[in-house]
């Protein structure tokens, strides 16, 4: 086992640490590593006497992280991302693909898009296991860069320095509203339509929405945020149950096709370039060059779908 500085503490203690403290059990953090519960117990006593503080507290069955623990396994948690993604780096050199991918993006693309692609890809590729990191853009452009996921879908800018990336599709403004709406009557929606209308959106801080919400403004007119969510899809089960309407866009839409809402084109639009996108300079093997290929194919039959539907799911 690795030692740190002479200090007695291995790599492989700080590594049990970080799974306890992540799972908040030894039972499984000893899954996680695949070693038995009472290795786990013993390197964490271990651990204690080097250190010479309580790593843990129980509580009601579970292991409770001290404020020592939490600083350590802050520096230890970046220490292993790390690693994890050396470990990645020097795999694709070796063009070694992993039969596990993971992958970030909006929760949003959960409802349609990713089980798309994935049922596709399974039906061609042996696949273990699929991960999943969900986050807003900037969120899962870290959990790519951090080397968390394979690969992300998210829209442009991004960083060009540490990202490469392959168009996806593109979109355009939209309103979602639900069936029998007074706006699914209308061909277009414009600013001052949404006077007086409740709105359940995401949160302020969305460019897009701001764009919509700026544009009242304008006129004189304050929003009326009627519902505010902080995940992006979230808004579709409130729109369905009559409680207002959301803005988005084309693609992001088309993923509500489950959902009894219809969609309407809002002007002035934007323009928006979705890609999937992998840390800059990153060799791929067989299983996640496909993979890319496959989101990509689908996000290209979404666009496709809803320009045959006229924009409406």
């Amino acid at each position: 086992m690795v030692e740190i500085s002479k200090t007695g503490v291995t790599l492989r203690q700080l590594q049990i640490l970080r799974e306890v403290v992540r799972s908040g059990s030894e039972r499984s953090a000893a899954k996680a590593l695949e070693i038995t519960q009472p290795a786990v117990s013993q390197q964490i006593r271990i651990l204690e006497g080097l250190l010479g503080v309580q790593l843990f507290v129980r509580d009601k069955g579970r292991l409770v992280p001290t404020a020592h623990t939490m600083t350590l396994f802050r520096d230890t948690d970046a220490t292993f991302v790390q690693i994890e993604r050396v470990a990645k780096t020097v795999a694709s050199l070796k063009g070694v693909d992993s039969d596990t991918i993971s992958i970030a993006a909006p929760h949003i693309f959960s409802l349609r898009l990713l089980p798309e692609a994935f049922r596709k890809l399974r039906s061609h590729q042996p696949i273990a296991g699929i991960v999943l990191k969900s986050g807003t853009y900037p969120e899962v452009a870290e959990h790519v860069l951090e080397g968390r996921a394979d690969l992300g879908i998210a829209r442009l800018p991004l960083d060009g320095n540490v990202f490469d990336w392959c168009p996806a599709t593109t979109a355009t403004n939209v309103y979602i509203c639900p069936r029998g709406h007074r706006f699914t009557h209308k061909d277009i929606i414009r600013p001052e339509d949404l006077v007086g209308e409740p709105l359940a959106d995401v949160e302020p801080g969305m460019q897009s929405h701001l764009m919509n919400e700026n544009a009242m403004r304008y006129m004189g007119a304050e929003p009326h945020l009627a519902i505010q969510v902080d995940v992006i899809g979230q808004e579709v089960s409130f729109v369905a149950a009559g409680l207002g309407i959301s803005s988005s866009n084309t693609f992001a839409a088309s993923q509500f096709a489950s959902f009894p809402v219809e969609v309407r084109p809002f002007e002035p639009s934007a323009l928006y370039h979705y890609v999937v996108f992998w840390q800059k300079g990153r060799r791929f093997g067989t299983l996640l060059q496909e993979t890319i290929k496959v989101l990509v194919e689908c996000a290209q039959v979404d666009a496709e779908d809803r320009e045959d539907a006229g924009t409406y799911p």
